[in-house]
């Protein structure tokens, strides 16, 4: 039995947006809720219409790492939540063969509650909006997606907090996405989405994170046509040097490597939800904690 891809997810919101000294990218923070896409990753549906998804994502994290992984006595402790909007439009127009479509993201953060060296904040409102437009082409099983996020300051920053909603800085991202599933079921399903992200400058500091690789992947097995078992995670990698005021001598390059486990519910109505849990590891010059995410997908 064939099924569809009700939802793709290619941006995200930041799940943790702490404001430390030093540590990968400004403050240890990246412009994309990593891990986010799971099994969405390069799966848009092949006909035109209007989608959306909404993630609640709770992350927590008691650990800060330095570059060589080790931990650094900090008092550190953060405890976020986050509810991101995701409404996508997938056209009738046809460029090179793909379908074009188009995506907003608007995450807002509940709290966040942020303890280091003895100071402590809690802050929310809207974080950072991502606008993706991108094409898709399916053949078969097979779905390949090509879409190129914006994602704008517009949450609300102050680099005298310890706690910021928003990064201050723009980031441009393009990201290529793959999906498989079997077309009988029981049977296998896989997505990825990789990303580059290029930061520019945080103008009230002057300070410009480096360039990241993300991968998004999900592996699992439908058990039938409603029930999906697999896992989801992350690999993060900074590819070049933080530039600004107090980059260390390995120029702040983070690393990170997240996996748990996923179920996923499909409902009659073409809706679904899932719950996936991920657990970061072998990290460097970042936080390093956990992802519970709870996501439901439905079509207009």
């Amino acid at each position: 039995m064939k099924r569809v891809a009700i939802c793709c997810c290619l941006a995200g919101a930041v799940p943790a947006m702490m404001a430390t000294p030093v540590f990968s990218s400004e403050n240890g923070n990246t412009q994309y809720g990593l891990g986010s896409s799971q099994f969405y990753a390069g799966a848009i549906p092949p006909f035109a219409g209007t989608f959306a998804m909404f993630q609640t994502t709770q992350y927590s994290a008691d650990k800060l790492k330095d570059g060589n992984g080790k931990d650094i006595p900090a008092g550190f402790k953060v405890d976020v939540l986050v509810e991101t909007s995701r409404l996508i439009r997938v056209t009738e127009t046809k460029v090179a063969g793909g379908d074009l479509w188009f995506q907003m993201v608007a995450p807002y953060v509940i709290d966040q509650k942020t303890q280091l060296f003895g100071g402590q904040d809690s802050r929310g409102g809207l974080a950072d909006v991502t606008l993706t437009a991108g094409l898709h082409w399916q053949r078969g099983p097979n779905s390949y997606v090509f879409g190129l996020d914006t994602v704008a300051p517009t949450g609300s920053y102050d680099a005298h907090r310890l706690t910021n909603p928003g990064l201050n800085h723009w980031s441009l991202q393009p990201v290529l996405g793959y999906h498989y599933v079997d077309m009988q079921q029981p049977g296998w399903e896989v997505g990825t989405a990789t990303r580059y992200i290029v930061n520019f400058e945080n103008e009230d500091t002057h300070y410009r994170s480096g360039q990241e690789l993300v991968v998004d992947y999900a592996a699992g097995y439908n058990i039938n046509r409603n029930l999906r078992l697999g896992v989801t995670g992350y690999w993060l990698k900074q590819l070049t040097d933080d530039k600004g005021s107090g980059v260390a001598d390995d120029g702040n390059r983070g690393q990170a490597l997240a996996f748990g486990p996923s179920i996923n519910w499909r409902f009659n109505t073409g809706s679904e939800l899932s719950v996936s849990y991920q657990k970061e590891t072998h990290v460097k010059n970042r936080a390093e904690g956990a992802n519970l995410w709870l996501n439901f997908a439905t079509r207009f």
